[in-house]
């Protein structure tokens, strides 16, 4: 068996770090927390001349003595974990502020290998870096990378391998005893020095005088939500019509392939178990493949931390900081992610804000239920374009938005009062999206969880549906008499008592409302894979849908208690009840009041 050594990454935020990774250790990568801590790292395994490096992807830092827990569990590891290689992740292009983390780890390690990456970046600038000077100047093996080039990550391997294996061993020049002022200093002369402005570079555009001016920057960020929102809206229709017709297919063959057994058990697989199942897939993954690809190019472009930065004001007056505008962006995609993404907010008492505060943005599961009763504010017979309902979405997401500081607000105000904590955030250069990487990956690591997530939750939630549907209690089905029993408050907030236990059976995934309400209302029998939604919508005409049970049914689907998942990670990350049910209570207040407010107005 060959040798294992243990090596770990480190870097300031925005160095490319994380891609560095990536490549180092391609599929082999697995989340772990260290030790004592709530804190995920990435590991992964790559291997280069017989031997295999068993690698860890510290959270980015600034120094070793790091503020927020991530930055705290960097540090602690840099210091005390006897690993057999560091690799610091410098950048090319900010190469004096990014060294000061390295010559800082040079004072604790000894073996340390230096990665300046994005060079590409730094030739555009027409920049060119003296690498063997800059060796011979810290005592230690330089390599240089660049995100378009395979070979260089090859020769970071080949490197690491001479490092380990003593074939070439780092002598660090003693940096314990400088001063922050010294060091600081000594970065700065040493970039200077490695560093040489060979061509004029590339004129770059300033895309920050009207992504960030002071006219254009709010238009611009609804803009682009927008034109994300119009093209989910838009896009989605035509692959979920041929989701559902092919599930219907696949349906129709399941119930003849399933003949021989009893009706009863026959029906609760094909309808219950694989039609609830069908209708999640058909109505949730369409949005998915195009929302989440579109989000992520924002990021990787560089525009999300801009949005965080233009966030911050407003955040800032509500009692916490522009951290809570970026978790809120995360909550978008899964309320339960945008819980853990709280741990990047320095104060304890802005992180629980931040973390009873996320349910208040829909995340990715609601989407299809908000598109889908887009329709019913249209009059009857008639369809609300693509446009206009990309423009009603977008408010409800700012209504979302604007809710959150409001709530963040009264907690501020009441059971979290305190000052609020200095933001600091590096808004990182705007880079030209990898698009192949960015779809894989949000494909993989967002879409496909999520949805295996709603599935492994559907299958069980229509067999119970169906047995709901099916069990009678007297002349009635359990189904419907639990409808009546919940019809007063239903109706109290604009729905009904079907619609209501729609929510309170979508508990343990927000992706089941949809598919929930069109099982109740169909008694738990199959209602057509292939059904349009034109049907659907009638089919909900036909049980008292109007345009007024419709918006208190988004609002609803807006503001109602997280799901079974973000609650426990909620309890996972404050660790007290208290809380955790303050989570479930101050959105579910909020949906009730706004719910009630509109039913009672004379429309």
């Amino acid at each position: 068996m060959s040798r294992e050594y243990r090596v770990l990454l480190a870097g300031n935020p925005n160095v490319g770090k994380s891609t560095i990774f990536n490549a180092l250790t391609g599929l082999r990568q697995h989340t772990g927390n260290w030790p004592g801590k709530t804190v995920a790292l990435a590991q992964g395994t790559a291997e280069y001349g017989g031997v295999c490096f068993r690698l860890t992807d510290l959270p980015g830092t600034y120094g070793l003595e790091g503020s927020s827990p991530e930055e705290t569990v960097a540090g602690e590891c840099l210091k005390n974990d006897a690993s057999d290689c560091v690799i610091v992740v410098c950048d090319a292009t900010a190469l004096e502020r990014t060294l000061h983390l390295a010559v800082q780890i040079m004072a604790i390690q000894r073996r340390v290998l230096l990665c300046v990456n994005l060079t590409d970046e730094a030739e555009k600038q027409g920049i060119e870096l003296n690498d063997g000077f800059l060796s011979e100047r810290l005592g230690v093996p330089v390599v240089c990378t660049r995100a378009d080039k395979k070979r260089t990550t090859e020769d970071l391997k080949m490197m690491l391998w001479k490092v380990c294996t003593g074939a070439v061993i780092p002598r660090p020049i003693p940096t314990g005893e400088m001063t922050v002022k010294a060091r600081v200093h000594f970065c700065e002369l040493l970039a200077f020095q490695v560093l040489h402005q060979k061509t004029p570079g590339k004129k770059r555009r300033d895309h920050d005088r009207v992504l960030l001016g002071k006219y254009t920057a709010y238009p611009a960020l609804l803009l682009f939500l927008l034109a994300i929102f119009w093209l989910t809206v838009e896009g989605a229709n035509y692959p979920s019509q041929l989701l559902e017709t092919a599930f219907s297919f696949l349906g129709e063959r399941l119930d003849q392939c399933l003949r021989f057994l009893p009706d009863p058990i026959r029906r609760m697989l094909s309808e219950g178990i694989f039609g609830t199942t069908a209708k999640v897939v058909a109505v949730m993954l369409p949005p998915m493949l195009i929302f989440f690809p579109l989000f992520s190019l924002l990021e990787d472009f560089g525009y999300l931390p801009r949005a965080a930065f233009l966030m911050d004001r407003p955040f800032a007056c509500a009692g916490t900081c522009g951290k809570h505008a970026l978790t809120t962006c995360m909550g978008f995609g899964c309320n339960a992610v945008g819980v853990t993404g709280c741990r990047i907010i320095d104060s304890p008492r802005e992180r629980l804000i931040a973390v009873l505060t996320n349910s208040f943005v829909p995340c990715n599961g609601r989407f299809p239920t908000l598109i889908f009763l887009l329709g019913f504010l249209a009059a009857k017979g008639t369809e609300l374009s693509g446009f206009v309902a990309a423009v009603l979405l977008t408010g409800f997401i700012a209504l979302s938005v604007g809710v959150t500081l409001g709530a963040s607000f009264l907690l501020n105000k009441t059971l979290l009062r305190g000052q609020s904590a200095p933001f600091v955030l590096e808004l990182p250069p705007y880079r030209k999206p990898r698009i192949r990487r960015v779809v894989l990956r949000s494909v993989a690591d967002r879409t496909l969880r999520i949805l295996g997530r709603a599935v492994t939750v559907a299958a069980p939630a229509g067999l119970l549906i169906w047995c709901l549907a099916n069990v009678r209690a007297g002349e009635t089905p359990l189904l419907y008499w639990l409808a009546g029993k919940l019809d007063p408050v239903g109706l109290l907030l604009g729905m009904n008592g079907m619609l209501l236990l729609a929510f309170v059976l979508s508990f343990p995934a927000n992706e089941l409302v949809l598919p929930m309400a069109v099982l109740i209302l169909t008694a738990g029998s199959s209602f057509g894979a292939d059904a349009e939604a034109t049907q659907l919508r009638q089919l909900l005409y036909a049980h008292g849908m109007t345009a007024k049970t419709a918006l208190c049914t988004m609002i609803f689907c807006l503001f109602h208690w997280p799901c079974s998942t973000t609650v426990l990670t909620v309890w996972k990350e404050t660790k007290r009840l208290q809380w955790t049910v303050l989570s479930v209570l101050l959105p579910t207040a909020t949906g009730v009041l706004f719910c009630t407010l509109v039913h009672f107005l004379p429309f």
